[in-house]
């Protein structure tokens, strides 16, 4: 949370909206993050069933606005409706499901409130085991280890050599991210079509430069200035690792089940 109320500050003088990520991860001992997230006064795109729980007890007209993110399994019409229920005013779906499930559920339930993810590392895993401090530090947990994590980026490279990018949260738990951007450019008609008007962008290590040019491109392409195989392209320029579909592919017949042998 180190900075975060600095840069809300920031954000806010130059006329943006401001929204905060809860941490993936809220213990019963970290209610105080619950607290300083509150004290932001800006909408909470909730990462957990746990924060969730606890945010809800607070008199709708107090609350903020709450957006679900993809950790909470939106990913049928039942569960959507459950959490909508409760308060959602946006939400992501689930990662289990391909584009074109996703255009699916949007046609079918709340498509106005559905929020997808365009350009984003996907999350591999998410772990308690500090990279930074094992690897950086002679110490062992927060309280001796100097906080490398704020002053170095750090990423694992695979046996194939694709760079993981590795971040640490208020927690000090790790998300590892896969190498390249999962990209929606090539499924944005079909988004769109069934409704879908919230979009996200999400960044790890690029630089200011690579943030400013994929969200110049996707805003050209929402006013229509260019066309989805041209967004496909830019991203592709803002990524160093190339992008992929990710769990957004669709493969041929991924709608029959495979019968199990005896």
């Amino acid at each position: 949370l180190y900075g975060l109320r600095d840069s809300c500050d920031v954000i806010r003088a130059a006329g943006i909206p401001v929204r905060v990520a809860s941490p993936r991860v809220l213990k019963p001992e970290e209610q105080k993050v619950v607290r300083f997230l509150l004290s932001l006064e800006c909408p909470i795109l909730v990462r957990s069933g746990g924060l969730l729980h606890d945010l809800l007890k607070i008199p709708a007209a107090d609350r903020p606005e709450l957006h679900g993110d993809f950790s909470l399994n939106l990913t049928n019409v039942l569960s959507v409706q459950a959490y909508v229920g409760m308060g959602l005013v946006r939400w992501t779906p689930g990662y289990d499901l391909n584009a074109a499930q996703i255009g699916e559920l949007a046609g079918t339930c709340y498509g106005e409130t559905m929020e997808q993810t365009v350009f984003h590392h996907l999350p591999v895993f998410h772990t308690e085991h500090c990279v930074f401090c094992r690897f950086m530090s002679s110490g062992t947990d927060s309280s001796n280890c100097g906080h490398p994590c704020e002053k170095h980026r750090i990423a694992l490279r695979d046996e194939s050599g694709r760079a993981h990018p590795v971040l640490a949260d208020v927690g000090c738990r790790n998300t590892v991210f896969g190498a390249e951007v999962q990209s929606s450019a090539k499924f944005m008609e079909r988004f769109r079509e069934r409704g879908v008007r919230h979009f996200r962008m999400e960044f790890v290590h690029q630089s200011a430069e690579q943030v400013e040019s994929a969200c110049h491109s996707f805003g050209r392409y929402l006013s229509g200035e260019t066309t989805v195989e041209q967004l496909d392209a830019d991203f592709r320029r803002c990524a160093p690792a190339g992008t992929t579909d990710g769990s957004l592919y669709v493969p041929g017949g991924f709608r029959q089940l495979v019968q199990l042998g005896n």
